[in-house]
């Protein structure tokens, strides 16, 4: 037992380091279901590969899906993501390089913003060396819900990471729209 303990804890130190590179992947999704537009969400299997290091210079490359059409600035929700990330970890953003393959159709209804903005906060968080909580606060999918400006597409893209679940009913959709509406007094 106290192997296996240690043998944990050793890997769970090595996950906190800050890394060189880190490669992730997102599935696509939709929110738009039927009677449940825009409350039930679901991931698709399509997947987008990203892969985010450390570099001497910003760059960002593409290929696939609607790579032509992608930004190629700081203005790319991948970026934006890698920005919540290390704002969250409290460290500053060194300058990184980012490969995209992207199997997701760009601005087609697939969530290809949502699968961007969820690869780069994991990404942000792996290489600043960050853990986000993972049970009762759902922080992964309030940063991304807070970019995006809704959680309809961004939860099961969020969720589909974390457990590997493909529908996601509207429980973040009914979070949400009660703190909006708390917020507006």
């Amino acid at each position: 037992m106290r192997r296996r303990i240690a043998a944990r804890m050793a890997v769970e130190d090595e996950n906190s380091q800050p890394r060189q590179s880190v490669t992730v992947r997102v599935p696509a999704s939709s929110a738009n279901c039927g009677p449940g537009y825009d409350c039930i969400g679901l991931a698709v299997d399509l997947w987008t590969e990203v892969t985010v290091s450390r570099a001497d210079e910003f760059e960002i490359t593409a290929e696939g899906e609607g790579a032509s059409e992608m930004p190629k600035d700081e203005s790319n929700l991948l970026v934006t993501g890698v920005k919540a990330a290390y704002e969250t970890a409290k460290k500053p953003m060194p300058p990184l390089k980012y490969h995209v393959i992207s199997r997701i159709p760009y601005a087609r209804g697939l969530g290809s913003s949502s699968a961007a903005i969820v690869a780069g906060i994991i990404a942000g968080l792996v290489l600043a060396g960050h853990r986000l909580p993972v049970w009762g606060s759902e922080s992964l999918l309030q940063i991304a819900a807070t970019i995006e400006g809704h959680p309809d597409n961004v939860a099961p893209v969020s969720i589909t990471i974390a457990d590997g679940s493909w529908l996601y009913l509207d429980f973040a959709c009914r979070h949400y729209l009660h703190s909006m509406l708390n917020d507006r007094g």
